[in-house]
């Protein structure tokens, strides 16, 4: 019954402010009088005390800096429309270009209440629906509304009109699911853009947030001002006659480009690294109804961006640093695509959902692993084919070779009407017909054939599989619980103490420094880092004990990118994630919490 219970009540609240959302949507497209000409930009701003002071400040700073770079290019008309939500969640301006205005909104506000995040993302489809706003086209580019959310990504409960700070724990991750689901689908349309703010913002989550979105990204707070002249550099790249003759992936052609066109200006390094972007991601500003006629993806989704991330159709299942909950359905999945940003691939699980994960380094964090390669076989329900199938050439093949030969394994990546993409063991990928006009191009193998095993085995060996950490890639088709014991087994048979083997395992390059400055064979053991500086971790007996030279090397990357930042480390066969804005790192099994340090190095030059 309380199961239930909840489910009528995010019903109810998801009601109430999707009737809001048309009323806003009313008052938008009463007031197009006041509207840019430009882009349209939707700021939801984080007011909630779990910001806390510092937090606020932050916020506001990043708002105002944004705004006042608006003012300064009057020729792009930006139109901004500001949802803030904490003590209130609601519209504090409707979509207009009084900069002057907007810049001093937030003076009205005050830092406090939850974070009730999915009822911002409810009510910023009051800025799209009903002709409340328009997309905005600049050359061959189609630039849909943007969502700028200012915010340290902690959703608490929206279902709740009270503005008490104190939620309870429990609540949260139901909340957190909710709102990925909901950006999920808004983000189809409009890209999401996270700026993280607050002491020790969930980047995962805004992450999550934003590059499931089309054309996304995190945006941090000190690079808020150049963000905001993103819409000119567009309008510069429009004019590139490069560009309206390629994808322009070319860097030194595109920069070649920009100087014969614009010979007389100058562009910031910042300036040049956004016109690339944007001709390098052309296809993510096609205008929706076209992206929507295509007959599956576009090249840009078809593109294996990493060759140490799994093949477009590897079966996969949660990995090491699984913290999704019940995403998966506790089965296996499907990659069907590699995003545009570092670090997170697609997957299309056999329930039919579809999410993000993180595979090796995103911009935050590195060597996280949600997913790992597995070899267990698509069965199929009630479909005739799916993602994940295992085919080869039908009876009405007609494509020579494309396939590698006769007998050769595919897999069935995207499934569209009657028509499907594969990818085939040699790289090459093909849309075929599966039912399209009376033929088939392909036929199902058997999952359990001798040739589909072999080719599953086959993908076990992809260099994305086997560099996954803890030896985990070899479990093939065991349960989760077996998988996890042999990859224990395998590190306490590896690992430096053990006296089962006395040989030690050495990969090439990886344990070895210059051997003319030293033997510098990486352990586990307590030997100190002739680094600058050195992290130490205290154990139960309050002993400090510095990091191997691996780790440290690690957590120094990541705190150099950004002090606030957290990293996954391995700790006497044990997952940590060391939080560096805390001082901290927390076991991923147990939670328990243990300090950490960093320490300069006193003779660090």
């Amino acid at each position: 019954m309380a199961e239930t219970s909840v489910k009528l009540d995010f019903r109810e609240s998801e009601n109430l402010w999707k009737a809001q959302a048309t009323f806003e949507a009313q008052k938008n497209r009463e007031l197009r009088h006041q509207h840019g000409k430009g882009p349209c930009n939707v700021f939801i701003l984080d007011t909630s005390s779990s910001l806390g002071e510092l937090g606020f400040k932050q916020m506001k700073d990043v708002f105002t800096s944004a705004i006042e770079e608006y003012a300064k290019h009057p020729e792009i008309d930006e139109n901004v429309a500001v949802i803030v939500c904490g003590k209130e969640t609601k519209f504090l301006r409707y979509f207009s270009n009084h900069y002057e205005d907007i810049k001093y909104c937030l003076d009205e506000v005050d830092l406090g209440g939850p974070s009730p995040l999915s009822a911002a993302f409810y009510l910023s489809n009051g800025c799209f629906m009903n002709g409340a706003s328009r997309s905005y086209t600049v050359g061959e580019f189609n630039i849909q509304q943007r969502i700028i959310l200012i915010s340290g990504g902690r959703p608490t409960d929206f279902t709740s009109i009270a503005s008490k700070d104190n939620l309870t724990v429990k609540s949260n991750e139901v909340f957190k699911n909710h709102l990925q689901e909901l950006t999920r689908e808004i983000g189809k349309v409009h890209p999401i853009f996270c700026i993280p703010v607050g002491i020790n913002p969930d980047l995962t989550m805004l992450e999550f947030i934003c590059y499931q979105s089309r054309g996304g990204k995190i945006v941090h707070s000190h690079q808020a001002r150049q963000f905001a002249k993103y819409s000119q550099n567009m309008k510069i790249a429009s004019r590139l006659s490069y560009t309206m003759m390629n994808d322009g992936n070319d860097r030194e052609r595109v920069m070649t480009s920009l100087v014969c066109t614009f010979p007389d200006e100058e562009f910031s390094e910042m300036d040049q690294d956004d016109i690339y972007e944007i001709c390098s991601k052309k296809s993510l500003y096609a205008p929706v109804d076209h992206m929507k006629e295509k007959h599956l993806v576009g090249p840009d989704v078809l593109e294996e961006r990493n060759p140490l991330m799994p093949p477009l159709g590897s079966r996969v299942k949660r990995g090491r640093d699984w913290i999704w909950n019940d995403q998966d359905g506790y089965g296996p999945g499907t990659v069907i695509m590699h995003c545009p940003h570092d670090g997170w691939l697609g997957v299309e699980w056999d329930t039919g959902l579809m999410y993000n994960y993180r595979y090796g380094t995103t911009f935050s964090e590195e060597n996280v692993y949600d997913v790992q390669v597995c070899n267990e076989p698509r069965i199929l329900g009630n479909k005739s084919i799916s993602s994940g199938c295992e085919v080869k050439r039908g009876p009405d093949w007609e494509w020579g070779d494309q396939d590698g030969g006769a007998g050769s394994i595919g897999s069935v990546v995207v499934v569209s009407v009657n028509v499907v993409l594969v990818r085939w063991q040699s790289g090459i990928k093909g849309q075929y017909r599966f039912g399209f006009d009376g033929k088939f191009d392909l036929q199902i193998c058997d999952p359990f054939s001798s040739e589909a095993v072999k080719y599953r085995e086959e993908m076990m060996r992809t260099p994305a599989a086997l560099i996954y950490p803890s030896g985990a890639s070899a479990s093939h088709n065991e349960d989760f619980e077996k998988a996890l014991e042999l990859s224990k087994k395998s590190e306490e048979e590896t690992s430096p103490n053990a006296t089962a083997k006395p040989i030690l395992h050495v990969v090439k390059g990886k344990y070895f420094r210059n051997p003319s400055l030293s033997l510098d064979i990486e352990t586990d053991g307590p030997n100190f880092s002739s680094a600058n500086t050195q992290w130490f971790w205290k154990d139960d007996t309050g002993k400090w004990n510095p990091y191997c030279r691996e780790t440290n090397a690690k957590l120094n990357k990541c705190y150099k990118r950004n002090p606030k930042s957290t990293a996954v480390v391995n700790v006497q066969n044990q997952t940590y994630r060391v939080v560096m804005a805390k001082n901290m790192q927390i076991n991923l099994a147990t939670r328990e919490t243990f300090d950490v340090k960093l320490v300069k190095n006193e003779f660090s030059s």
